[in-house]
């Protein structure tokens, strides 16, 4: 019995058969795996992903191979950057489909979604006169929202509007161990607010941006009011070898297991974080 000629994969520890089978093997013939390819033990199912070393998070963006492996065990999380206006508008959906460029899913969504390129950005017009605008920047939004303004006032609509709102919270993630928060405000005291008995968290200002933390003892830290996606990832490459050196061993793994899977836990937060530090331009 000839064996299948194998080569090896991006993972450099998994070997796959080279031989392609034709449909009709795959179909039919499938069941009678050739004893070989048992004996061998080949699989196609993917390896678990790679717990990246202390070193490798400690400089998380310096190589884009590993990369992925430290988002994953971070669980970083980047929150697109969105504004919303709320008009005085009241929007008909079915006029709006037939004169722009859009899509009206009336089975999914009471609402119209629609692509712009410049600056590249997405939003959403709801019949209540409420239009939301998704971008890859806090500035593309309030452009493309500002725009879509203009678009729908040559269309005859009349949308007035006092206040863009932004979303505050740009990313998350969570660190794999509890923090002493008491060591990090005593050690850098102007650039750090706790009161433990008013708030369970920390805030911790960047320096030289606007970039703001919420760090918690369970190691999960959101951070907030960034302009782009850069200045997060800079602010993340910043503050992760402090909070390195901030481990706090006396807390249980137990404990810390249940905190980081608290979904609730989480969202609760977010919406805190959103109307405790609102980000709004009037006009």
């Amino acid at each position: 019995m000839e064996l299948p000629q194998l080569g090896n994969t991006l993972f450099g520890d998994i070997i796959y058969p080279t031989r392609n089978r034709s449909l009709y093997n795959h179909n039919v013939a499938g069941p009678k795996m050739e004893l070989a390819e048992l004996e061998m033990e080949t699989s196609w199912v993917m390896p678990s992903p790679r717990t990246p070393t202390e070193e490798e998070v400690l400089k998380i963006y310096e190589d884009v191979s590993v990369l992925g492996d430290i988002e994953r065990y971070l669980k970083i999380v980047y929150k697109p950057f969105y504004c919303f206006a709320m008009t005085s508008s009241k929007f008909n959906l079915e006029e709006l489909e037939l004169l722009m460029n859009v899509r009206f899913e009336r089975d999914k969504q009471v609402a119209v979604f629609i692509n712009r390129h410049s600056p590249i950005c997405s939003l959403k017009i709801y019949p209540n006169g409420n239009v939301y605008c998704h971008g890859y920047s806090r500035e593309s939004t309030r452009t493309g929202l500002i725009k879509m303004m203009g678009e729908l006032e040559e269309m005859g609509y009349n949308p007035r509007w006092h206040r863009l709102k932004f979303n505050v919270v740009n990313a998350t993630f969570s660190l794999p161990f509890h923090l002493n928060l008491r060591k990090f405000h005593l050690q850098n005291p102007k650039a750090t607010k706790y009161d433990p008995v008013k708030q369970p968290f920390l805030t911790y200002k960047v320096a030289g941006t606007m970039v703001k933390m919420a760090i918690f003892p369970t190691g999960y830290v959101f951070v907030m009011f960034a302009t782009t996606r850069g200045f997060t990832k800079v602010a993340i490459a910043h503050i992760l070898p402090i909070l390195y050196g901030l481990k706090d061993e006396k807390q249980e793994n137990r404990e810390l297991d249940l905190s980081m899977g608290d979904i609730d836990y989480k969202v609760i937060w977010e919406k805190f974080f959103q109307n405790e530090y609102d980000i709004s331009i009037d006009f």
